[in-house]
């Protein structure tokens, strides 16, 4: 999907099969060794009716949301160590304050190194099996430096939250994170699968680095 292009207004997840399903960028087939998953919209975007999403959600795309009136939002990629040896990578929203979000517009428009992309703010969405207990905790998020230019989605690098802290240093049961519409990623058998890095992720690899963020102001 391009990047420009509006996302359906979905709550969770991307919709997808029982089945290991096809890529939302791409089409291919994703690895079920890598399993990745995009939060499509900060949780309380997802939660506006219709007619308040249309009044007064300004911009939303994959690298940032912008409202009217819960402020803006920014991607970064949250990683969870499974305890069958696989880590799942969830692409999930920091709310930012409004001199935070103009940094990190700065920074996507050439304005500043890409490697200054680091900022600080709250994790906008709820995550199984911790639900909203994480919602709103405190993170720091950032690019690893230096990147040589090259572009990449910022990850959550630390949270002074004990919970969130656990949640990016442990190890977790995967039928407890792989849960609703990404149980297709349960079916993972550590011998057929020899571990490889997929091409499939959520990061902003292979694209155009132009076109990561808007080039207007809001």
């Amino acid at each position: 999907m391009a990047i420009w292009r509006r996302k359906p207004r979905i709550s969770g997840t991307e919709h997808l099969q029982p089945d290991v399903p096809p890529c939302s960028c791409c089409g291919g087939t994703l690895d079920v060794s890598d399993p990745r998953f995009n939060l499509s919209l900060p949780q309380p975007v997802a939660a506006l009716g219709e007619a308040e999403y249309q009044q007064h959600v300004k911009v939303a795309n994959d690298a940032i949301v912008v409202t009217g009136n819960l402020g803006a939002f920014a991607r970064a990629l949250l990683p969870i160590a499974l305890d069958d040896g696989r880590t799942t990578t969830i692409g999930v929203w920091v709310s930012v304050e409004r001199d935070v979000f103009d940094h990190i517009v700065r920074v996507g428009r050439g304005e500043l190194d890409f490697d200054d992309m680091q900022f600080d703010g709250r994790l906008a969405n709820e995550l199984d099996p911790w639900g909203d207990k994480i919602l709103g905790k405190p993170v720091s998020a950032g690019v690893d430096v230096p990147t040589h230019g090259r572009r990449s989605m910022p990850h959550i690098k630390s949270s002074p939250d004990a919970l969130l802290t656990r949640v990016l240093t442990g190890r977790w049961a995967a039928a407890d994170v792989l849960t609703g519409e990404n149980a297709w990623a349960l079916d993972y058998d550590p011998v057929a699968h020899r571990p490889k890095a997929s091409v499939h992720r959520l990061s902003t690899e292979g694209r155009s680095a132009d076109r990561l963020w808007p080039p207007h102001r809001f």
